[in-house]
């Protein structure tokens, strides 16, 4: 990011926050709550309205542009509709309370929905450690889940029976997700293509299958899975709202450090071994270097994705590292459009609230009553047939993949 560009995202992330508190705040004063009160009131009304002033300022400065000359105009042309998005999903909470007359920080339907939030936000993360092992490094891999299971599994496992904080046993399971995807790049430097793929399906089944079998019970659970205690102030139930906040961060820090990186000089020799291996290497660039680096960020990103996955449920079971949570990613990164850098996001949160809209599905015609949820899954695949179709370089596939210039 340039001097203009950090010039105009502070002063974003300064109106983007400051009008909701400051409304807050006097709303805290004058009726004798505290700001916390008010955050969590039913409706969150004041937390709307201002946001809704925030956005369309926000987009009128997207749109003013493009016909005025701004000293920051290229980088509002190319990120501006990014950080409306950010801002709409930021105020999302209080949108909802709003929306459902409920609030952001208790039970009730926005609280429900801030769930579904947080489960596409890891979803959405998980995609993009995908895509950039699969879209910008060429490296096909059907054992993803291997390292969003084992961020689940080892964090979990080590509060539960170690008594490790979270962020010791967080530390030990990126780690794991590391020296995963170090052994899978050397294995990588003997077999590639189908061949590597294949190997890293057999190798997910393989943790897979140790964590469903009975043999090891008393420690990972088998089949039933585990729970453990969550610290207190990161508990998703009490603090479901922070726990939005975190996920939502944890997703625009991982968003754009694969930006950064696919834009670098690395990233650029990551898009020539992915076109052609054989013309790098003959311009001097190793390919085990890079493949290396690739899988091995990736690895930390996906198993960081397991981490906010078990503390969002309070534990795990073995299907955090079934092929499920290899294939989803991969549908939604195919989905949004393989390299493109908002093609995983957008793919994510396609594919999991039409999901969640199709299980829930069923209307009546005449006297018929049709349950659309109890064929979810084959509507949802037919859904994603014709969307390959008509879309067939994904949603984002139109912009120039992996072209963007900071």
């Amino acid at each position: 990011m340039d001097r203009q560009g950090a010039v105009f995202f502070l002063a974003w992330l300064t109106a983007t926050w400051v009008p909701p508190l400051t409304v807050a705040g006097m709303v805290a004063t004058t009726q004798g709550r505290s700001v916390v009160d008010v955050v969590c009131a039913k409706g969150g009304t004041a937390f709307v309205f201002a946001g809704v002033g925030v956005l369309v300022a926000l987009l009128l400065s997207v749109v003013l542009a493009r016909y005025w000359p701004m000293p920051w105009r290229q980088w509002v042309e190319r990120h501006g509709w990014r950080l409306w998005m950010l801002s709409l999903l930021m105020l999302m909470p209080y949108v909802l309370a709003w929306l459902t007359r409920s609030s952001a920080c208790r039970r009730g339907p926005a609280f429900f929905w801030e769930s579904i939030f947080i489960e596409t936000f890891i979803l959405a993360l998980l995609a993009v450690s995908y895509n950039l092992v699969f879209g910008f490094a060429g490296i096909l891999s059907f054992g993803h889940a291997a390292f969003f299971g084992l961020g689940a599994y080892v964090t979990g496992l080590l509060m539960k029976h170690l008594g490790w904080n979270l962020f010791l046993s967080g530390a030990v399971a990126l780690l794991t997700g590391a020296v995963l995807g170090l052994f899978m790049s050397l294995v990588a430097l003997r077999t590639r293509g189908l061949y590597f793929a294949l190997f890293s399906l057999a190798m997910a089944e393989v943790i897979h299958l140790l964590a469903r079998n009975r043999i090891l019970v008393h420690i990972t659970g088998a089949e039933d899975g585990f729970v453990f205690s969550v610290p207190e102030w990161i508990n998703p139930v009490r603090h479901r709202l922070l726990f939005y906040y975190l996920a939502l961060v944890s997703l625009v820090v991982a968003f754009a450090f694969v930006y950064r990186l696919i834009l670098s000089p690395t990233g650029r020799v990551f898009l020539a071994l992915r076109d052609n291996e054989t013309r790098a290497q003959m311009l001097g660039f190793g390919p085990l270097g890079y493949k290396t680096f690739a899988l091995v960020i990736s690895g930390l990103l996906a198993s960081y994705a397991g981490i906010l996955r078990a503390l969002l449920n309070k534990g795990a079971s073995p299907n955090v590292l079934s092929l499920d949570f290899t294939m989803d990613p991969l549908l939604m990164t195919i989905l949004g459009g393989t390299a493109t850098f908002d093609g995983p996001v957008v793919g994510a949160f396609l594919l999991r609230f039409v999901e969640h809209v199709l299980r829930n599905a069923q209307f009546r015609v005449g006297p018929w009553s049709i349950n659309l949820g109890e064929h979810w899954a084959l509507l949802l695949g037919l859904l994603f047939i014709a969307a390959v179709l008509l879309f067939p370089q994904g949603l984002m596939g139109s912009r120039q993949k992996g072209q963007e210039t900071p």
